[in-house]
């Protein structure tokens, strides 16, 4: 990038003359391995719908020059034949000069117009990129021969740059999607109480349009990501291999500039990225917080909002109870709670005391709380500040872990039964013998008869079982003894299923 690497290189962008400045690059973006002269830019401005003199860009060049977005070429011949070289202080003097687009400012260029070009529209994440980082992943691995060979180093530098571009989109399209939801989110905070009631139909459909797409999106996260940096960490003793055989397919070493995933700090930062604590972690606090502010916006419109009061309702219910006969009221009672009687034909939520059923009076049952606001305001209008959303990380913390534990014991229990054979006197532990007894079960279900043998492959816990007409089969084990009668067992291990893998 040269000496250029400061403000100046986004100084045409604010100048007052910025779309002759713009118009000028524009005119190197198609342009490869070539220089232009004032007469060329000028012609290729006129081609463009930009009539600009050659004098005006010529000062335009002169400028871009000064700060790093073009630099000058042999401007001609003297009249000896040689070439002479331009400088920025001999260019108002020379007609001749030639200019070429820096690295930096043709790149500043570019994403300035691709800046200016985008729409206000809310984009979506890019939720591909995420499941093809994962399979990119894998791919690098099968890649990876462990006798430290590459078969085709073309294939996997192909691979290497295909995942970190497929990272870069996701992560950049969360970020514009996240701004793009606080901006949003901060225009309906702000909008008239007056105008409420307008909307409160079309504020429930944005509402409940944003919270589908960013569980959906929460959901790719917490399923993929952690696939994504088990993948990572399986491939960090062969990382040194990886990179030792992308410096042999591309740009050598000393080039400052190379593409992703041929440095270290690449794969760490990609790796950080993932992590449980930092990517992850920041887009569940995003959609926290956006759920929490759409849940208070929405108890305020409907709260606030004209047609949505309560006590008028409440009043008018009374009204009618008041003026209604004794039959008239139970029937309004049934419809206004909906307690009519075949509601009791279901069982409903456990009551405090077990003596008070759908049939005791409402004379000998306890009163029913009712909050302070329903009972003052008739209305459900909070008073005060709205709590926070609980953080739910250390309880899913705690059941992974719960879990985890959980399948570690089925897996010994599973070993256990393989390793038994011919169950008959085997000694069992209580973990195994549970095991035994939901196998035993389930393959005695998938059979109408028990003439001949039977057999049960459990693919996912790898067991396999076979229950033979014959002599009873006597199970020990701390819990107590298990007798199956007429029937002779036998387990054996078999291969599990991988439910690591992404499914397609």
């Amino acid at each position: 990038m040269g000496e250029h690497t400061g403000r100046d290189l986004f100084r045409h962008l604010v100048a007052d003359e910025a779309d002759e400045y713009l118009a000028v690059m524009d005119c190197f973006t198609d342009l490869l391995l070539a220089d232009l002269s004032a007469d060329d830019i000028a012609a290729s401005c006129a081609r463009r719908g930009v009539a600009l003199d050659i004098a005006v860009v010529d000062a335009r060049c002169r400028s871009l020059v000064r700060w790093g977005n073009l630099a000058l070429t042999s401007g001609g011949t003297d009249g000896g034949g040689s070439h002479r070289r331009s400088t920025p202080e001999t260019a108002s003097t020379d007609v001749r000069a030639r200019y070429r687009p820096t690295p930096a400012g043709l790149r500043v260029h570019r994403e300035a117009g691709r800046l200016l070009t985008t729409s206000d529209d809310v984009r979506g994440v890019a939720r591909e990129s995420l499941r093809c980082v994962a399979d990119e992943l894998s791919r690098i691995d099968e890649l990876l021969v462990d006798d430290g060979s590459v078969p085709d180093r073309d294939e996997l530098a192909a691979h290497v740059t295909a995942l970190f571009a497929h990272h870069r989109l996701f992560a950049d399209s969360v970020a514009d999607f996240y701004s793009h939801l606080a901006e949003i989110l901060g225009r309906l905070e702000h909008f008239p109480d007056r105008e409420r009631a307008d909307v409160v139909d079309d504020y429930a459909e944005t509402k409940n349009l944003l919270l589908d797409y960013v569980d959906v999106v929460g959901s790719d996260v917490e399923r993929l990501a952690p696939l994504v940096a088990g993948r990572l960490d399986r491939m960090g003793p062969r990382l040194d291999l990886l990179l030792a055989a992308l410096l042999e397919s591309g740009l050598p070493n000393t080039v400052p500039d190379r593409s992703p995933g041929r440095r270290r700090t690449d794969w760490d930062e990609l790796a950080q990225w993932y992590a449980e604590d930092a990517g992850p972690r920041r887009m569940r606090e995003a959609a926290a917080s956006a759920l929490n502010r759409l849940l208070v916006r929405t108890r305020r419109i409907t709260t606030t909002a004209p047609g949505f009061s309560h006590r008028a309702d409440l009043l008018r219910l009374a009204r009618w109870f008041t003026e209604s006969s004794d039959d008239q009221a139970h029937r309004l009672f049934a419809a206004t709670f909906g307690a009519f009687p075949s509601r009791h034909l279901l069982l409903g939520p456990d009551e405090t005391d077990p003596r008070v059923g759908a049939g005791t009076s409402w004379w000998r049952a306890d009163p029913v709380v009712v909050p302070v606001s329903l009972r003052e305001r008739g209305d459900h209008t909070s008073r005060g500040a709205v709590g926070r959303l609980p953080d739910s990380l250390p309880g899913r913390v705690r059941a992974d872990e719960l879990a985890r534990r959980e399948s570690r014991r089925r897996s010994d229990a599973v070993a256990e039964l393989g390793a038994a054979g011919d169950l008959h006197g085997a000694d069992l532990s209580p973990e195994a013998l549970d095991v035994l007894l939901d196998v035993l079960a389930a393959a005695l279900a998938g059979h109408r008869t028990t003439d001949g043998p039977v057999h049960m492959d459990d693919p996912d816990l790898g067991l396999s079982l076979t229950a033979e007409p014959g002599a009873d089969t006597v199970v020990h084990s701390p819990a107590g003894d298990l007798t199956v009668h007429g029937f002779s067992l036998r387990t054996s291990a078999t291969a599990p299923l991988d439910h690591s893998a992404v499914a397609p």
